[in-house]
């Protein structure tokens, strides 16, 4: 099943069918038992996505990667996370790193961005703190100067892949009396001496093991340093415009697994005589979440047309992001519920995509986060509540 086209390019619907047939030969027969798992992702699995071109897609030619664009980046999020959430996360881990390694020096990039087209590097983005999430202003990890290092000491809290990462992009406060101007971004490899982390059992997205990460007295190089001093806070900002896009994609993409099993369990399952999407109850439950999962796709797919012409967008990827994951949790649901008795077992998969699909109103900004964004740049800074 199909919904609206988005008028991709030619080379778009080629990679989107490259990335389609992967997931339903690979992914899709295993994604129940490993949208389960504790252990994290195997790191077999993630080298067979990293082949087809998934993890390498932003990541420039000269460093092995295809340098592609935007557009197509949310692609391989969408088709992906047919399988599971997580599966369809991970191309916007290897975006976060090669990001912040275009700050670096170039000496850092030819150390570690070849790895990331190829699953040999695997970043988690390391903000979130135990006191603050979206306020990361607030954040009170430090990363004091000492000669040609830096001494990093905090903690961070429900770090994504933070139990299988090889590195950390951190952000720390190298000038703790200079608020958000004080935060700069380092990056730390997780077997550096000093760093430690422990799991958090979430309740969706468990493969990418949700941790806990404890520096005590890091010592990172300089020159792991990214950007300058002070320049952390903007640059992690200025990233999640286009992943925020790609998380609400990944939404939708699980969401649409679920209707395609809702509609054809609908067609098969009788009631009263007749297949039980003869009756508007259940039609119209599908009517209403394929319009609602197309007219979202449209918006995400807008604000990576926009990103990809040099254009704002902010405001198109807050709404995307606002309004994708509420859409897929609805349509998850409803899946369930035309399901019966059975959707609410965890014999069938769409339990697991409902918790998955919750985590999605969480990550990377929640709802009412993505209103005061859209406010800001609809309105005017001047009208934001803080």
């Amino acid at each position: 099943m199909d919904f609206v086209d988005i008028d991709f390019t030619k080379e778009q619907k080629m990679w989107r069918e490259v990335v389609r047939k992967f997931t339903l030969k690979e992914l899709m027969p295993t994604a129940k038992e490993r949208a389960q798992r504790k252990e994290g992702f195997s790191r077999e699995l993630i080298k067979k996505i990293a082949k087809i071109g998934a993890l390498g897609l932003m990541v420039p030619t000269e460093y092995g990667g295809s340098q592609s664009d935007n557009v197509s980046f949310g692609i391989a999020c969408e088709e992906l996370s047919k399988s599971t959430i997580s599966d369809g996360l991970l191309p916007t881990y290897a975006y976060f790193l090669v990001r912040a390694l275009m700050q670096a020096s170039e000496e850092v990039r030819q150390r570690w961005m070849p790895l990331i087209p190829t699953g040999d590097c695997i970043c988690a983005p390391c903000n979130t703190e135990p006191h603050c999430g979206s306020d990361a202003a607030s954040i009170r990890t430090t990363g004091i100067r000492d000669g040609e290092y830096y001494i990093i000491n905090g903690q961070k809290s429900c770090i994504s892949m933070g139990m299988i990462a090889d590195v950390g992009v951190v952000f720390a406060k190298t000038d703790p009396s200079a608020g958000a101007r004080g935060i700069s971004a380092f990056l730390v490899p997780f077997d550096f001496p000093g760093v430690t982390r422990t799991p958090i059992d979430m309740t969706g997205w468990r493969p990418q093991t949700e941790a806990s990460i404890f520096y005590d007295d890091v010592r990172i190089p300089r020159d792991y340093l990214l950007s300058q001093e002070g320049k952390g806070f903007y640059l992690v900002m200025s990233q999640f415009d286009v992943i925020r896009a790609c998380v609400a994609l990944t939404a939708l993409g699980t969401a649409q697994a679920s209707l395609e099993m809702a509609i054809s369990y609908s067609k098969e399952r009788t009631a009263f005589g007749r297949p039980i999407a003869k009756f508007e109850g259940i039609s119209f439950k599908i009517a209403e979440d394929y319009t609602k999962i197309a007219a979202a796709r449209m918006l995400c797919y807008h604000a990576l047309r926009l990103a990809d012409q040099g254009l704002p967008h902010t405001k198109a990827s807050a709404m995307a992001k606002m309004y994708s994951p509420i859409v897929a949790v609805d349509a998850v649901h409803n899946a369930m519920l035309i399901h019966g008795n059975v959707g609410y077992s965890q014999e069938l998969y769409l339990e697991q995509r409902l918790r998955d699909a919750i985590g999605a109103e969480f990550g990377d900004g929640t709802a009412e986060i993505m209103k005061l964004v859209i406010i800001r740049e609809l309105l005017g800074r001047e009208f934001l509540p803080y």
